[in-house]
């Protein structure tokens, strides 16, 4: 790769035709994300260490089998377990500004966080060093030669873990998705004979909400293929017994209506001064 070719940002496409720009962060970032983890997995050790010396003259086996089980959990479930439940981050990386995700610009996985933390041991080579007089002393220093190496080596600067789980490490921008007004005072309620028996998930109503909000960002050919799917797969698994008509020919309509049947009450939607739209004037 040239110099003049070198670049940081890294291109994504997404569904809606959209790209996507991130910067990719590069070691000096990543090794001081991994230096404040570092001091908080051992800071934590250090205070476990002195509550398990006190506690081991009462209850000497309970204590070091805590102790241990904390370093483990500390060596190999810190990453993982703040990776995945803070959507690609742990307490280092947040407070760089950064944030694991998946090549194809996808939230880190479960499997992802795992994945690319458990094969770090890969990126760690060990470096022996002999000291004292008669060099009677072994000291194991880890070093993340291989991991630079990859990184320099890769075009997404990607260490072996990174290639492993297909993840990038990026600088966050934080930015406001534009969205439209609310609609859904216009919006009238599905029937109660064409309701599931089951309400959708809080997910799945987050993602219409999210979806509905997003809509200006399209156009409306875009965004009636992606509401047809989402909208024929619950019809399909409500076994709705409604207006089909609809569900095929104006998802975003009955994704709107669905929403506010589920999660909008009854007293709020009560209080909407505007007459019901119909799913033609919600085309335009």
């Amino acid at each position: 790769m040239s110099a003049g070719s070198l670049s940081l940002d890294l291109s994504i496409e997404t569904p809606e035709n959209v790209v996507l720009t991130h910067e990719l962060a590069g070691p000096g970032w990543r090794s001081l994300a991994y230096l404040i983890d570092f001091v908080i997995r051992w800071a934590t050790f250090v205070v476990a260490l002195i509550a398990a010396a006190i506690f081991s003259v009462a209850l000497p086996g309970l204590a070091f089998g805590s102790l241990l089980l904390l370093l483990f959990l500390l060596e190999w479930g810190y990453g993982i377990g703040f990776e995945y439940a803070w959507q690609g981050q742990t307490p280092g990386k947040r407070l760089c500004g950064l944030r694991v995700i998946h090549e194809n610009g996808q939230p880190l996985s479960w499997w992802g966080a795992a994945l690319r933390n458990l094969l770090r041991v890969a990126d760690t080579l060990p470096l022996a060093l002999m000291y004292g007089e008669e060099a009677g002393a072994l000291v194991l220093l880890p070093v993340y030669g291989p991991a630079l190496v990859s990184m320099m080596l890769t075009s997404r600067l990607q260490r072996l873990g990174d290639l492993a789980a297909r993840t990038v490490v990026v600088h966050e921008r934080r930015t406001t998705l534009p969205r439209d007004p609310a609609i859904y005072a216009h919006i009238t309620r599905l029937p109660p004979e064409d309701r599931p028996r089951v309400p959708p998930r809080s997910e799945t109503l987050s993602l219409i909400d999210a979806f509905l909000h997003r809509r200006p960002v399209l156009t409306y050919q875009r965004g009636h293929d992606l509401a047809a799917d989402l909208a024929v797969s619950l019809a399909t698994h409500w076994n709705y017994q409604g207006d089909w008509g609809q569900v095929r020919n104006y998802p975003m309509a009955f994704l709107a209506r669905v929403y506010v049947t589920f999660a909008i009450p009854e007293a709020e939607a009560s209080n909407a001064p505007a007459p019901p739209r119909t799913p033609a004037e919600l085309k335009a």
